[in-house]
């Protein structure tokens, strides 16, 4: 039988041209965490199914669409980690972490899996580094992860982008918001792809992030979360900005960034390209108040 020599659709080789790129942004990565005060963390390349459908959200695309999700041979449902974050805070939680001195601050490089269609920019297999900061609820934490981010685009000599950030509220003010998206949206309701129909009722900020053109194009003059954050959610994203503002940090506000993980509460922001396509954001994140405490 001859050997197999096509990669798997959705996976490249690293070539020795193109490794020490590679090794060169992964040591820049590690040298500007450490700067920050960030140690770095390892976690296995599988986890729980369950892991990933509390944590990421089940009405997510990564879960709904994308995860490769197997059954071992003792009948227990495994996946391959689409995404490093709630790897992490289970490693925090199980590990005791959250006994020792917080914040817990720790990066990560990791593989990824996401089964999705390949394009420019994306990937079945991809390398993600992560940051997170465990056990405060300061703006300032939302501000620092930004400012690291910054950091390594800056000491790596990558100019063009643009940074957007946003507050998608807590669960108390975003049940307003909520009830808002399902009065505009129900109105075009049949427009709406099967997907996003289904959102509708169960989480309609999901629509937000839906890829379709269709639903892009209807969700354009959705309500503004912003229009809808209660005091405490606007006084910390106020502090963010604030902060940035500090460090000299540019930025603008876009309302319409949700992300497309149902973890995030306040503040999420993305790092964005014009430069390479469609799959325009080079770098995203946020925080998650509840993932640890949930």
């Amino acid at each position: 039988m001859a050997l197999i020599t096509k990669a798997i659709k959705g996976t490249k080789d690293v070539l020795p041209q193109d490794a020490y790129k590679i090794q060169y942004i992964e040591a820049t990565a590690r040298e500007t965490a450490a700067d920050f005060g960030y140690k770095e963390i390892r976690t296995p390349v599988f986890e729980h199914t369950e892991l990933f459908q509390r944590g990421v959200g089940d009405t997510t695309d990564v879960v709904q669409k994308e995860m490769y999700t197997f059954d071992d041979k003792g009948g227990r449902s495994i996946t391959l980690r689409p995404e490093g974050t709630a790897g992490a805070a289970r490693a925090f939680l199980e590990n005791g972490l959250c006994n020792e001195a917080l914040p817990q601050k720790v990066y990560y490089l990791v593989s990824c899996y996401r089964y999705e269609k390949p394009q420019a920019g994306r990937l079945r297999e991809f390398h993600q580094f992560g940051v997170e900061c465990f056990g405060t609820q300061s703006p300032l934490a939302d501000a620092e992860l930004i400012a690291l981010a910054s950091a390594v685009f800056d000491r790596l000599g990558v100019t063009g982008l643009r940074l957007e950030i946003n507050s998608i509220g807590c669960p108390t003010c975003r049940a307003k918001y909520y009830d808002a998206l399902r009065s505009y949206f129900a109105a075009r309701k049949d427009e709406l792809c099967d997907t996003c129909q289904g959102r509708l009722e169960r989480n309609p900020m999901r629509i937000l992030d839906c890829k379709s053109p269709v639903c892009q194009e209807i969700a354009k003059d959705a309500p503004a979360v912003t229009d809808y954050l209660c005091d405490e959610c606007r006084e910390h994203f106020d502090k963010v900005q604030s902060y940035l503002k500090a460090q000299n940090i540019d930025y603008t506000v876009n309302p319409r960034i949700v992300r497309g993980l149902d973890y995030y509460t306040k503040t999420v922001f993305e790092f964005v390209s014009d430069s390479i396509g469609a799959q325009g954001t080079v770098c995203g994140g946020g925080r998650y108040d509840g993932l640890i405490d949930g």
